[in-house]
C-alpha cells in the first residue's frame, strides 16, 4: 500500500514537473513572438507616421510656393 503510494506520489509530481517546463516554455515563446509582433507593428506605424508628414510637408511647400506666386 505504501508503495503504491509513493509510487503515485512521484508521478504526480513528475508529471507536474513536465507540466510546469511544458508551460514556462510555452510562456517563454509566446513572449519571443509577441516581441517581434510588437516590433512589426511600431516598424508599421512609424512608416505610416513618416508617409503621412511627407505628404503633408510636400503639400504646405507648394502651398506656400503658390502663396509666394500671388504676392
Amino acid at each position: 500500500m505504501t508503495a503504491t503510494t509513493d509510487f503515485r506520489q512521484t508521478a504526480q509530481y513528475i508529471g507536474f514537473a513536465i507540466c510546469t517546463l511544458t508551460m514556462r516554455t510555452a510562456f517563454w515563446v509566446s513572449g519571443i513572438l509577441w516581441g517581434i509582433v510588437r516590433e512589426i507593428a511600431n516598424v508599421v506605424f512609424r512608416v505610416a507616421i513618416g508617409i503621412i508628414v511627407a505628404i503633408l510637408s510636400t503639400i504646405a511647400f507648394f502651398g506656400f510656393i503658390l502663396w509666394l506666386f500671388t504676392l
